[in-house]
């Protein structure tokens, strides 16, 4: 029915067919903001679709996610048969999806929160663990070179202990794949009780994490299964990363010049004396 769909039904339509996983986990409202597409138009759709409600609808992409999980392969389509420059092609061809369905699921509305959260806190530390982890620490590396005091550390007993040092002038930004990480939401418990505004990076809208964040964004990618290793969604969590160091820097252009000055003057210097 595809072909047949109005505009503004096919971005619905196509974002439910490229992430069934992602968007079965939705409210009806995360999928307005993500497709631009208000929810009366959603509703219109999903009884156009045959579908009694929109739980309905999410239930049955729920059932095509798991379908269409890939059992063997953590690569999906790909071949032992495959040559190395295909392998590379399909390899360099998801990642570009991941990075293509990002940023259509952005929301202006919830980027301007982040970055008056961030411009405004009184420290902004970066949490994230396993592969999340990398994320985090690229994270802390570029907002280093604000005005911002930012702040990451690698182990989770030291990430737990400084969660319990923050308090609600303090931001934290929270990283994982899952967004079901056990030490993560513990890490995350810790930082509500104290009233730490937190900003969520995850795959999923309906996970644990991004329930309990103030403001979410998600790493969309086609690994349907939130066991996977999220091998394509990092690379989809460091361009949100990218994005919210450019609009904060912007933001503070004058707090941070001086800064970023003294950063680059220093990194200079031991270049020149190596």
């Amino acid at each position: 029915m595809y072909d047949q769909l109005s505009p503004t039904e096919k971005k619905v339509a196509t974002l439910a067919l490229d992430n069934a996983s992602v968007v079965s986990e939705m409210t009806i409202k995360e999928l307005s903001s993500a497709t631009g597409v208000s929810t009366a138009t959603i509703s219109r759709f999903v009884k156009r679709m045959d579908y009694a409600n929109y739980r309905e609808f999410t239930m049955a992409l729920a059932h095509l996610a798991v379908e269409d999980t890939p059992q063997i392969s953590s690569f999906p389509e790909l071949g032992e048969g495959d040559s190395l420059s295909t392998i590379a092609s399909k390899t360099f061809h998801y990642t570009i999806h991941s990075l293509e369905a990002t940023n259509e699921a952005l929301s202006e509305h919830e980027l301007a929160r982040a970055v008056l959260k961030l411009i405004h806190a009184k420290s902004v530390t970066f949490f994230g663990l396993g592969g999340s982890s990398i994320a985090a620490m690229d994270g802390f590396h570029k907002f280093l070179r604000t005005s911002l005091t930012v702040a990451y550390y690698p182990d989770y007993d030291i990430q737990l202990m400084q969660a319990a040092k923050l308090g609600k002038d303090d931001c934290a930004v929270v990283i994982s794949h899952s967004g079901r990480n056990h030490e993560t939401l513990k890490i995350a418990e810790e930082l509500a009780q104290n009233g730490v505004t937190i900003i969520a990076i995850t795959s999923y809208s309906g996970s644990p994490l991004a329930q309990a964040a103030d403001v979410s964004f998600l790493s969309l990618t086609d690994e349907v299964n939130y066991r996977s290793e999220g091998m394509y969604s990092l690379i989809s969590q460091l361009a949100i990363l990218d994005s919210l160091f450019m609009m904060t820097v912007l933001r503070i252009s004058s707090r941070t010049d001086q800064t970023l000055t003294k950063v680059r003057d220093v990194i200079e210097q031991t270049r020149q004396e190596s």
